[in-house]
């Protein structure tokens, strides 16, 4: 029955203190809840005589018993092999000896044995008779069953480019985030951890190359989109508690996750599929399954992080000393018409300018931090990282249970995670419960609930929160600021000077924390020999919650400071699917799919800070008390609300046809609407096609028998967009502002809030064209794939031209990206014997990118990165910095320009360059050297990215090695090059700054023909030559990480049934070692999308982690 269409209501919102011009109705949708409520209803009247008469059915059908035993090929008894009676759901499964008992409605048949790794078996049966069944194991993985977006597929039936991560790959690691897991696992994903703050976000994860201009920070980076057992999930750091929404979701709980890398496999998701989709299959129990219940407990040590050089005490003295005694200023001569240094006290007294910056012109200074002798200070050589950083401590435990009966299974999970971070006063914990429920009352009918609860809590550094207005989280965490401007020679542990230089880190009280819930209930109903009819309802809701507050002594007023945040984040979804599946004569086979799809995401946030409290007991805002302090004119309370609400409709499709599964052929159509963009741009159309060639079949390839065991060709292509996190920029902003004559006001946004009902989706193109082969019997598997994506109408915020709008800048599709690349995955079993196994894998990605136009065809810089530089025809983010070319070796050498007569040195002010000092190229001409001058350095985007994984297997003891591999990443290190020039200031706190290199294996020039580290050490006084945006301190970086080793051994089978339950014991090592050119700490804590290192990123540790798991 057609339903026709509600017109549209125009109805304005209020929202977090804006408002917007036009929105959507917000029935909008409705049709698809009728659908739902009349899909649920008409199953329910179908199936309910058999509800309701279903138990006297079975009481009268006759039971007959059949019993028997599985083995494998060398008689090892084979426990947990599921076995059902064909083309029935009737069955149970083998015990711990392999033995199986159950009765069946008939005397004789045909049972089905199937297990994972094994090729399934048909065998008839007689009532009475004891069958012996043995399993061949299954050498080829190529019908095994994957999942897919919307369903299952057999692998030989795969026409995408898709890569798989098993449960059995990433155990025994104890991480807050299934994300550090994937590292080095999948081709063409690179993931990079730019911080080790525990529960923070900071992890970058990227398929197929960087595609986006990081101008939300809802989505820096190029994220892809993350699916939980066919539910979308929030995926999002939080602005309140910089805690990161993956690490609500406890790994243990995962049976597989499938990386759909293509427009082919991905497409169908429309426009959240631009930058990839990640599927995540969480554990579930199985029909006639026997209980089945598991312990995993671990305690993990948190150790050396990676932290930059530092040089102390007595030679961070000498540094500076010898920079200050090195300055002197330039004055301009009349004889020689040309400008000269002071090279003399005389010459000092009387231009009045430095020779020595301690003769000071005659007038005599001192910098009695590192000159005075009898000071306290000048015998300090105080570490501050050996005070805040301490050993870190993890455990984690779960607990899983599952159990399925001939209607009904399940599988609940518990867990456990707490982590006292290698930072003081950081850490994360999460407790969490799951649960997946399966029922089958009858054949044609299927119901399966998910619910997935947690609580995470965050502690984090906050020394430099703000005392006053509302503190953000951030995604990269960073440590504190004091310990990279705290000297070497100021007073350590112990001394009154120091407690009261890290009171603040000390004494600020921030609780953080998190609850998730996640719930989804699906009923299918087969209507016909493959025909199925599937509703789903599904709710993902995450509460963030802050509490901060600061004692009075920290404020330079003498007040209190308390701030409470709390957001609410929420997405409902409905999604009603019909598929058909059939195989015609064997030989034609089609998968069809229809589905409808509405979703409505909401967030809310209620935020206040105050200050002044009465007492420091009182660690809120009260309300007693003045909201304004009229005195200082000081704002003292404040409180905000607000609410922002999308929807999203689709519609979508997927034809799936192949002959013989020889030839294969691929069709996805989707075409979406959202809320959030103008009245005509609304929708959104994303199809794909695909097509495959099993070419070892065909009887020209006989040949290759023997060498060639299977051969696929792909090719695709496809279209998948994006929308941005924004609701309302489409439409137009108002902002409440001051009152006018006591009055409130509405004013535009004239910042951020011109409307563009223009604006709409970010789309992808896609080609795909790929190639598996299996070889020597199975042995070596190669995957190889070239693909090429282009990314048009990338969201930006565009400076407007002009004054006559009063507006500023617009958001507008503004940009367009390309990335291409080339992936390959080899697995390969080296050795395979009756007690030792060792499998080989070696990923790698080749990854070109390139900005490809601007809407104005220029360049243009970072918003929030005034160091990176976005070039038409280069890749994205590029570092912007001075072109440097070693250093002077004569004053003649320094170009000279005739200046208002004057024959005038390169340089700035009083300070010109000379001998010994750096070589900053003059690019535009113009005699001096200012921000225009620099260039394009190199991209942050690694060229090359990879994994190399081993395991080995010899009777109970396994061991699994994770490399993890960078080539060709420019990072710049700002910090180093910067802590070792000396620099003057207000007071002398200015000039005593720690150093962050080792000063014993740096050299300065001293002479012409010196090839050395750095410039002459001189105060740096204008000319960079210590300089943080220096072409010198870019640096072309790879590494090669050993990212994890586990060894572990499990007892062997006839202790677990002596004991009546299996032990396993292991041990993993976490980022063990790195072998790299880079200077700096670590090239993988550096950000990915600016590439600079400030040297403030929370560090990586070194982890061991020690377990026991138990199975019953």
């Amino acid at each position: 029955m057609k339903k026709k269409k509600k017109k549209k209501k125009k109805k304005k919102k209020k929202t977090g203190g804006k408002f917007f011009l036009k929105t959507l109705n917000p029935r909008k949708g409705q049709q698809v809840h009728y659908l739902f409520v009349i899909v649920i209803a008409l199953l329910l009247i179908i199936n309910l005589p058999f509800f309701t008469f279903a138990g006297n059915v079975r009481d009268s059908i006759p039971n007959y018993p059949v019993k028997g035993r599985v083995i494998d090929e060398k008689g090892i008894p084979l426990p947990g092999v599921t076995i059902l009676l064909d083309s029935t759901s009737i069955g149970t499964v083998t015990g711990v000896d392999g033995t199986f008992s159950f009765t069946l409605p008939k005397t004789k048949g045909t049972l089905v044995f199937s297990f994972i790794g094994y090729e399934s078996v048909k065998r008839n049966f007689v009532s009475g008779q004891t069958l012996i069944v043995t399993l061949k194991e299954k050498i080829s993985k190529l019908d095994e069953v994957t999942v897919v977006a919307y369903g299952t597929q057999n692998k030989r039936d795969v026409i995408g480019a898709m890569s798989t991560v098993k449960a059995s790959d990433i155990k025994d690691i104890p991480s807050p985030s299934i994300a550090n897991l994937l590292q080095g696992r999948v081709a063409g994903m690179n993931v990079t951890n730019m911080t080790g703050a525990p529960g923070g976000g900071g992890t970058s994860i990227t398929i197929r190359g960087f595609n986006s201009l990081s101008i939300e920070s809802t989505r820096r980076g190029s994220e892809p989109l993350w699916v939980v057992d066919g539910v979308p999930l929030l995926s999002f750091t939080s602005p309140i508690t910089g805690s990161n929404t993956l690490a609500d979701i406890d790994p243990s709980t995962i049976e597989s996750v499938q990386v759909l890398k293509d427009a082919a496999s991905a497409s169908i998701y429309g426009s959240r599929a631009a930058n990839g989709v990640i599927l995540v299959t969480t554990k579930k129990g199985g029909l006639n399954q026997s209980a089945k219940f598991s312990v995993n407990v671990s305690q993990t040590y948190s150790f050396n992080p990676k932290l930059p050089e530092l040089t102390g005490g007595k030679a961070e003295r000498r540094l500076r000393l010898a920079a200050l005694n090195n300055f002197a200023q330039a004055y301009y001569d009349y004889e020689t018409n040309t400008y000269k240094y002071v090279d003399n006290y005389y010459e000092s007294y009387n231009e009045g300018l430095h020779y020595n910056y301690f003769w000071n012109q005659g007038y005599g200074a001192n910098v009695p931090i590192y000159q005075d002798s009898l000071n306290p200070f000048y015998n300090n050589s105080t570490n501050l990282f050996k005070y805040y950083f301490r050993t870190g401590k993890v455990t984690d435990a779960n607990i899983q249970l599952s159990k399925g009966y001939s209607t009904f299974s399940y599988n609940i999970g518990l867990g456990y995670y707490t982590e006292k971070g290698v930072l003081k006063n950081t850490g994360f914990s999460r407790i969490n419960l799951i649960g997946n429920f399966n029922l089958r009352p009858f054949d044609k009918l299927e119901a399966n609930f998910r619910m997935y609860i947690a609580r995470t809590g965050r502690d984090r550094s906050s020394y430099d929160m703000l005392v006053s207005g509302f503190s953000q989280g951030v995604e990269l965490e960073q440590i504190p600021s004091q310990l990279l401007e705290y000297s070497t020679v100021f007073p350590g542990p112990g001394t009154k000077a120091f407690e009261e230089a890290i009171k603040r880190y000390d004494e600020i009280k921030e609780k953080n924390e998190a609850y998730r819930l996640r719930g989804s209930f699906d009923l299918s109903y087969q209507i016909v020999k493959g025909l199925t009819l599937k509703s789903s309802v599904a709710a993902d809701i995450s509460l963030q919650y802050q509490n901060l507050f600061m004692p009075s002594n920290l404020d330079e007023y003498n007040e209190t400071y308390s701030n409470g945040q709390h957001q609410r984040t929420q997405m409902l979804l409905n999604e009603n699917l019909i598929t058909y599946k059939h195989s015609f004569r064997d030989k034609h086979n089609i998968d069809l799919l229809a589905g409808l799809s509405y979703q409505m995401d909401q967030k809310d946030d209620i935020g206040g800070w105050g200050k002044a409290a009465p007492s420091d007991l009182i660690q809120y805002v009260p309300w007693a008390g003045n909201a304004y302090d009229t005195e200082n004119k000081r704002q003292l309370k404040d409180f905000t609300t607000s609410m922002e609400r999308s929807t999203l409709m689709g519609i979508f499709g997927r034809v799936n046809y192949n002959y013989l599964q020889k030839y294969l052929f691929s069709f996805t159509f989707r075409r979406d609407g959202s809320s959030k963009f103008g009245k005509n741009v609304r929708w959104g159309s994303f199809p794909s096609f695909a097509a495959g060639w099993t070419i070892s079949d065909e009887k020209f390839m006989d040949w290759s028998c023997g060498v060639l065991d299977y051969c696929k060709l792909r090719a695709s292509w496809g279209k998948s967009g994006r929308q941005f996190d924004q609701p309302y920029i489409a439409l137009g902003l108002l902002e409440a502002n001051d009152p006018f004559l006591g009055y409130p006001t509405v004013t535009p946004d004239f910042g951020l809030g011109l409307i563009n009902q223009g604006l709409t989706w970010e789309k992808t193109d896609q080609y795909d064209f790929g190639i598996d082969m299996d070889l020597f019997n199975h042995r070596l598997a190669v995957t190889l794939d070239y693909y090429y994506r282009y990314t048009d109408k990338l969201l930006y915020l565009i400076v407007l031209p002009g004054n006559y709008s009063g507006y500023i800048q617009q958001w507008q599709n503004a940009y367009c990206i390309s990335n291409q690349g080339v992936e390959l995955d080899i697995k390969w079993n080296v050795l395979r014997r009756e007690h030792f196994d060792w499998n080989l894998e070696f990923n790698i990605a080749r990854n070109w990118n390139r900005l490809e136009k601007s809407q104005d065809e220029r360049d243009f810089t970072n918003y929030d990165s005034p160091d990176n530089l976005n070039i038409i025809g280069k890749p994205l983010n590029g570092i912007y910095a001075y072109q440097t070319a070693g250093y002077y070796q004569d004053d003649k050498d320094v170009p000279r320009n005739f200046i208002a007569g004057e024959d005038t040195p390169l340089g700035t002010g009083q300070q010109f360059y000379r001998a010994g000092d750096r070589v900053v190229l003059d690019n535009n001409g113009d005699g001096q050297i200012n921000y225009d001058d620099r260039v394009f350095c190199g991209s942050p985007l690694p060229l090359v990215s990879g994994g190399i994984i081993n395991t080995l297997n010899y009777k109970g003891f396994d061991v699994n090695i994770l490399f993890n591999y960078v080539i060709g990443r420019h990072i710049l290190n700002k910090g180093t090059g910067a802590s070792v020039g000396t620099i003057t200031g207000m007071t002398m706190e200015d000039i005593a700054k720690p150093v962050f290199a080792d000063i014993k294996h740096i050299s300065f020039w001293q002479k012409p023909g010196d090839n050395t580290d750095y410039p002459v050490n001189r105060l740096e006084a204008g000319l960079n030559n210590f300089g943080t945006a220096l072409a010198a301190n870019v640096q072309n970086v790879s590494y090669i990480k050993l990212k994890t080793l586990t060894i572990g051994y499990t007892l062997p089978q006839r202790v677990r049934k002596f004991m009546g339950f299996g032990v396993r014991v292991f041990a993993t090592g976490e980022n063990l070692f790195t072998i790299t050119n880079y200077k700096g700490a670590d090239p993988e804590s550096v950000d990915t999308v600016t590439g600079i290192d400030g040297l403030g990123n929370y560090p990586l540790s070194t982890r061991l982690t020690f377990g026991l798991t138990l199975n019953l």
